[in-house]
C-alpha cells in the first residue's frame, strides 16, 4: 500500500515539475525578465498590425504587441486605436548605468517616438519600430495610466492620401481621348502616305515617258549630225568642180573679164577653205566633233540616269523620301 501512494507521489511531482518546465518553456523565460508597458494611440488605419508583433528599435526586438483595441467619442465619433506594447527592460540599456527602469517619459520628452512599417509587402502584416526622432511634436492624445509614445505617421501614408485624392476616373479617360486623337492622327498620316505614294507613282510613270523621249530626241539628234556631215562633203565637191570650171572660163576669156574671174576665183577659194574649215570642225577627230560627241555622251548619260530613276521609283515609291539607297 504504501509502494503505491508513493509511485503515485512520485508520478504527481514529475507532472507538476513537466508543466513548471512547460510553462517556463511557452513564455520563453519572460516571467523571470523585468518588462514595461506602454501605450501607444493611433488616428489612423492599423490595417496589418496584429497581437503578438515584435517591436523593434533600429531593427532589434526590444518586445511585442500585447493588446489592440478601439476607442470612440460618443460625442465626435473620433475613432482611436489604442496598442498596449511590453517593452524588455533588459533589451535597452544606457551607458553609464545599469539595472536602471526604463523612464518612457523622459525617453518621450528626448524623441522617442513609434511609427508603424511593414513587414512585408506580400502578406501585409506590420510591426512597430521606436527610434528618436527629435524636433517632432510629443502631443499625447490618450488618457491611461500606463506611460504613453506618441506615435508618428507611415512615412507612405501621406503619400498614399494623395494618391488617393488624384482625379484617377478623369485622368483615365483624358488618356483615352489623346489616345484616340493619336489613332485619328495615325490615319491621317496613313492617308498621306497613300496619297504620296499614289503621287509618287504618277512622277515614275512620267519619268519613265520623259526618259523615252530623251532617248528619240537623242536618236533624231545624232542623225541631223550626219545628214550635216554629208551635205557639208557635198557641197565641197561643187565648190571644188565649180572652182575648176571658172579657172578654165577666166584663161579663155578676154583681159578683162580675167581680172573678175580673179576675184570670182579668190571669193571660190575663200569659200572653198570655209567649206574645208567646216569639214575639219565635223570631222571625227576635229575638237567641234569631240564636243559633240561629249554632248551626246552626257545626253546619253541623263537619259540612262533617268530611266534607272524611274525603275528605282517604280521599285521603291518611297525613295524620293527616304533616298535612293537600294537594299
Amino acid at each position: 500500500m504504501k509502494r503505491n501512494a508513493l509511485l503515485i507521489g512520485g508520478f504527481v511531482i514529475a507532472a507538476l515539475a513537466m508543466i513548471v518546465v512547460a510553462v517556463l518553456w511557452l513564455s520563453g523565460n519572460n516571467l523571470f525578465k523585468k518588462q514595461q508597458e506602454a501605450m501607444i494611440f493611433y488616428k489612423g488605419n492599423v490595417t496589418g498590425l496584429y497581437v503578438g508583433a515584435p517591436v523593434g528599435f533600429r531593427g532589434v526586438t526590444i518586445g511585442q504587441v500585447e493588446d489592440i483595441g478601439i476607442e470612440v467619442d460618443s460625442a465626435t465619433l473620433n475613432a482611436l486605436v489604442p496598442v498596449r506594447v511590453k517593452l524588455q527592460a533588459d533589451a535597452l540599456r544606457f551607458s553609464g548605468s545599469k539595472d536602471t527602469p526604463i523612464d518612457i517619459a523622459a525617453l518621450v520628452q528626448r524623441g522617442l517616438r513609434a511609427r508603424l512599417v511593414a513587414q512585408s509587402f506580400v502578406t501585409g502584416q506590420k510591426s512597430i519600430e521606436l527610434d528618436f526622432v527629435p524636433n517632432t511634436p510629443s502631443t499625447l492624445i490618450g488618457n491611461t495610466s500606463k506611460p504613453e509614445i506618441p506615435a508618428l505617421a507611415e512615412r507612405f501614408g501621406a503619400l498614399i492620401d494623395q494618391v488617393a485624392e488624384l482625379p484617377l476616373r478623369e485622368t483615365v479617360q483624358d488618356i483615352r481621348d489623346t489616345v484616340k486623337e493619336l489613332r485619328g492622327t495615325l490615319t491621317s498620316v496613313q492617308h498621306a502616305l497613300e496619297s504620296a505614294q499614289t503621287v509618287l507613282g504618277t512622277t515614275s510613270k512620267e519619268l519613265a515617258q520623259t526618259g523615252g523621249e530623251s532617248r528619240v530626241t537623242l536618236k533624231v539628234a545624232t542623225e541631223a549630225i550626219r545628214q550635216v556631215q554629208i551635205n557639208s562633203a557635198a557641197t565641197l565637191g561643187a565648190i571644188t568642180l565649180l572652182s575648176e570650171a571658172t579657172r578654165s572660163t577666166v584663161l579663155g576669156a578676154q583681159p578683162d573679164l580675167q581680172r573678175t574671174l580673179a576675184g570670182t576665183r579668190e571669193a571660190a577659194e575663200s569659200a572653198r577653205l570655209a567649206m574645208v574649215r567646216v569639214a575639219e570642225m565635223t570631222a571625227p577627230n576635229a575638237s567641234l566633233r569631240s564636243d559633240l560627241d561629249a554632248a551626246m555622251r552626257d545626253l546619253s548619260q541623263a537619259a540612262r540616269g533617268l530611266r534607272d530613276w524611274s525603275e528605282l521609283l517604280e521599285e521603291k515609291p518611297n525613295a524620293i523620301i527616304f533616298g535612293n539607297k537600294r537594299e
